[in-house]
């Protein structure tokens, strides 16, 4: 990049941001340039968010690294400013106090939680990491957005992008639907990712936790002659204490404390991912190795299984892969919570009084005494809208486990593959069939829905139908009266009162019988013969 190109940079940037930029580098400038330039046709809106930042939101992030140069002992090195960052990378040349073995190869895991400019540049530049591995992380995991993953290469082991819903216990302190009224019940997080909060209406069929989609990304250099490799693990940010309105770009708070807890059920469903078969053989031990993540950050609950004395040793560092196992069990955890989840709202929707423990054989038994069992449009839309999100969500975890190789073998994605556990395959397994339950279900809902509301109109259709023969019948009866009046005109001596008066009677009243004979010899006869076969067995046995 030439001077003036240098020099159109910074002025971009500074008219973006309000302020100038301060690169540390060559290397950072450098890698800006491709960024606004190179990759900005395919992530557009990333390329702007990241020029906007200002130097307050470029420092914003945690980073922290892992380093697994001595097998037996990993090292854990948190950076409070991007500068810090820079000069830790800048250790390969002298390496850190703690290598008291110098020929070992180096390798580094940096954990990066969301994208703070400057964090960006200090990595993507020192470790020569493609711009598209921020960028696709940074798009709305839940939008309809197409370079994040490249579709000529759809498994990169060990290399991988995986996209995954969670639930938050939150409410937001702003009325509902919507803040502003052009985005209901969406709203921003206050972050430098783009993610988004879902909320229900209070007044709606579903009043649940409020669903976030989130991205865990995955880079890893390729591995040098002597061993040595350098990794980047991307993960999102926890929700925080303030989300931004969709419009007004205003922050607004969020409250942990539901103003009544009763209105949202609650529930823990994360599965359990202790895999011991015994248990430690101190019962002091016993309480400290069953532990569990908090499931509020994923930055945290990696860190801590790196620095928690309980959690399994990683001795298979010379693939990167194996390193980031407990962060991928995180996604395939909050996965099945998040479906578990989905299911409950679904079979509790048409039951105001279900409960975890009913039998799962008679979660729709009572449909027809529900609230739904008549024409609603919001279920209906619920319904519709439930069927196209749930295949949506079934392409998406396909995609996650094409990524990591799990529908292919190790040839197909190269050594790497081989690293992919059993564990892994059971997990996202079990993901796919919650899946398939949840669509099951969505189907037998939409298709018990759709064929109780045409009952309901058949017998709607059927009680207008015995209105109808009802007024028939009374017709029948008095259109001979009328006729016969009109045959007779009923005037002069035919006039009631006078001498042939009588004759109106003796034609009309004959007509009617006739008339009402024929209407109903078929059902006297049908009547008579079915007496008389309940008669007739009655004197046989006397007799």
């Amino acid at each position: 990049m030439g001077p003036s190109d240098s020099r159109s940079l910074h002025t971009y940037l500074a008219k973006s941001s309000g302020s100038s930029y301060h690169f540390l580098s060559d290397e950072e400038l450098e890698y800006m340039s491709l960024i606004q330039t190179r990759a900005q046709p395919y992530f557009p809106r990333f390329a702007a968010a990241l020029a906007e930042q200002t130097p307050f939101e470029r420092e914003q992030g945690r980073c922290a690294a892992v380093d697994f140069t001595n097998p037996q002992d990993h090292q854990i090195t948190s950076f409070a400013t991007a500068t810090e960052l820079h000069q830790y990378l800048g250790n390969d040349v002298s390496p850190p106090p703690y290598h008291t073995v110098p020929e070992l190869p180096t390798r580094r895991l940096f954990i990066l939680e969301d994208l703070p400019c400057n964090h960006i540049l200090a990595l993507g530049s020192r470790l020569r990491i493609p711009p598209s591995f921020f960028a696709g992380h940074w798009e709305d995991p839940a939008s309809s957005t197409f370079n994040h993953r490249n579709p000529f290469q759809r498994c990169t082991l060990p290399n991988f992008r995986l996209r995954y819903a969670t639930a938050n216990r939150v409410e937001v302190d702003a009325p509902t639907p919507g803040h502003g009224g052009t985005s209901p019940n969406v709203f921003t997080f206050d972050t430098r990712v783009c993610r988004y909060l879902h909320t229900y209406n209070r007044g709606g069929l579903v009043y649940d936790e409020a669903r976030s989609h989130h991205a865990m990304s995955f880079w890893s250099s390729p591995a040098r002659e002597d061993g040595s490799w350098h990794a980047v693990l991307l993960v999102d940010p926890p929700l925080g204490q303030h989300v931004r309105c969709m419009t007004t770009k205003q922050l607004i708070p969020l409250r942990t404390r539901l103003a009544d807890e009763t209105s949202m059920p609650k529930y823990f469903l994360n599965p359990e991912m202790q895999t011991m078969d015994e248990l430690p053989q101190s019962c002091s031990q016993w309480s400290s190795s069953y532990s569990s993540p908090g499931y509020i950050s994923m930055f945290d609950d990696t860190l801590q299984s790196f620095s928690s004395n309980t959690s399994a040793p990683i001795t298979a560092t010379h693939n990167p892969l194996s390193v980031v196992a407990f962060p991928r069990r995180l996604v395939i955890s909050t996965l099945i919570a998040y479906i578990r989840r989905r299911y409950l709202n679904l079979v509790s929707i048409q039951n105001s009084s279900f409960k975890p423990h009913t039998m799962r054989h008679n979660y729709l038994a009572s449909f027809s005494k529900s609230n739904y069992s008549s024409w609603n449009s919001d279920l209906f839309d619920f319904i519709v809208g439930s069927r196209a999100a749930i295949r949506v969500f079934a392409g998406e975890m396909d995609d996650n486990a094409t990524a990591l190789a799990l529908h292919n073998t190790p040839s197909d994605c190269g050594a790497a593959a081989a690293v992919v556990e059993q564990w892994e395959r059971d997990g996202w397994q079990s993901i796919r069939e919650l899946t398939a339950v949840v669509e099951e279900t969505v189907n037998a809902f939409a298709t018990g829905y759709l064929q109780y509301v045409t009952i309901q109109e058949a017998h709607v259709s059927n009680g207008n139908a015995q209105s109808l023969a009802r007024i028939t019948v009374l017709t029948m009866l008095f259109i001979p009266l009328s006729t016969v009046a009109s045959i007779f005109s009923m005037g002069g001596d035919f006039l009631p009162g006078e001498n042939r008066a009588w004759v109106f009677w003796v034609v009309a009243i004959p007509l009617l019988a006739v008339l009402a004979w024929l209407y109903w010899y078929r059902q006297i006869m049908r009547a008579w013969r079915e007496r008389k076969e309940a008669v007739l067995p009655l004197f046989r046995e006397k007799s």
